[in-house]
């Protein structure tokens, strides 16, 4: 990740440093899936949730915002730098957004948490829920970059054909409830017809 925000910021600023470069809109697009608590009233479930969206979702966002990056996940792994010109390489972001994870500590040293999904949601094909208010979320949280916004990928994979209507109305609506409160998308990319060849 950090070779990955080091790597964007010198393509932004070579691209731009072309001839016409300065009339190109450039952007980095980001998957936002939440890590929520498995038990609610866990505290360990909590501490793993707010570790882990720091690490996969905070962290970049932190950096568009502030041009600190800083990768922490306790006990494994730690990296940090700065580039302070950073939020003025993008000219918007993207979005990746399908849904959320549940997170459940676990006494196991070799892997100590686990996902799980209520049994009251509805799955998609793939292995996660249909969860709009998550899209929400996302949407609020990408912005605060304070770049336009685009959703670049949103979706489900359904091979019987019998949800789709309900992830494309509940998503949107999402989407638009984002939009009313400020949020500034742009533009919105659903799946094809097709869904993933998955």
């Amino acid at each position: 990740m950090k070779n990955l925000m080091k790597a964007h910021v010198r393509v932004y600023r070579a691209l731009k440093a072309l001839p016409g470069g300065d009339q190109t809109q450039i952007g980095i697009v980001k998957n936002i899936f939440q890590m929520d608590p498995w038990r609610r009233w866990h505290i360990i479930d909590w501490a793993l949730g707010l570790i882990l969206n720091g690490i996969f979702n905070g962290s970049i966002l932190t950096f568009f915002r502030t041009g600190k990056f800083k990768f922490s996940l306790p006990f494994v792994a730690s990296s940090s730098f700065e580039d302070r010109g950073a939020p003025s390489t993008l000219d918007f972001i993207g979005l990746n957004y399908y849904s959320h994870l549940h997170l459940k500590f676990e006494m196991n040293p070799k892997q100590f948490f686990s996902y799980h999904h209520p049994k009251s949601d509805t799955m998609t094909d793939m292995d996660y829920t249909i969860y709009p208010e998550g899209f929400y979320r996302a949407i609020k949280e990408i912005s605060t970059v304070g770049k336009p916004v685009f959703v670049t990928e949103n979706g489900i994979a359904d091979a019987r054909d019998d949800r789709r209507e309900i992830w494309i109305r509940r998503y949107l609506y999402a989407m638009s409830r984002a939009i009313h409160e400020g949020a500034d998308v742009r533009g919105y990319f659903y799946w094809s017809f097709l869904d993933n060849f998955e």
